[in-house]
């Protein structure tokens, strides 16, 4: 059986651990990412890599002649170029319509909740008067997270009290969508890959 030549969008940590098992199981990965040494790349310094940003939809073209599969890394990618790439019959997994929901931590937060996933209750916060509101309704304290371009803890702020309020806005990325979350008390984080 031929192996397929997989490319992945981004080359961070999670991108260094496909690299390693990848690997081990004789796949060929292309990594299409900024950096010459980022953490995926590392692993693995094939010529093949490319350099360049996993947004562009150029680099991405032409990683996409390259490779038989592509995957991403992290979702920060353009979706409409994949939807292209997808439409043209190359195999894209996640598909760019899932990508492009998990874009949008709000969206998917909704999109779960149709199918009965556990969540913490959450408020669309598009004015200070609706974080004003989610302090009502949820208490202190209580998250305010950016809707998009949020990751690894980038993209929260902790509104401890109703003297946060005023200055929780400004806390965050300007002009990113905005909403709050109910505060979850939890015990530990678990990551899944």
């Amino acid at each position: 059986m031929e192996s397929r030549k997989v490319g992945i969008l981004g080359g961070g940590q999670l991108g260094r651990m496909v690299q390693e098992a990848a690997s081990r199981l004789n796949i060929s990965l292309t990594i299409l990412d900024e950096p010459l040494d980022s953490p995926a790349k590392q692993v693995n310094a094939f010529q093949s890599h490319l350099q360049g940003s996993f947004k562009d939809p150029v680099k991405i073209r032409e990683l996409a002649q390259q490779v038989d599969v592509i995957t991403v890394e992290i979702e920060h990618v353009d979706t409409e170029v994949l939807k292209e790439l997808e439409a043209s019959g190359k195999s894209i997994h996640p598909t760019p319509a899932t990508i492009a929901l998990i874009q949008d931590k709000y969206l998917q937060k909704q999109h779960l909740a149709k199918y009965h996933i556990p969540l913490a209750d959450s408020l669309d916060c598009p004015d200070q008067e609706a974080i004003e509101k989610a302090g009502q309704e949820f208490g202190y304290p209580f998250m305010l997270k950016a809707k998009t371009m949020a990751y690894d803890g980038k993209g929260n702020y902790v509104v401890k009290s109703q003297e946060d309020l005023k200055d929780a806005r400004s806390k965050l990325a300007p002009g990113v969508p905005l909403y709050a979350e109910r505060w979850a008390k939890f015990d530990r984080e678990l990551a899944v890959m």
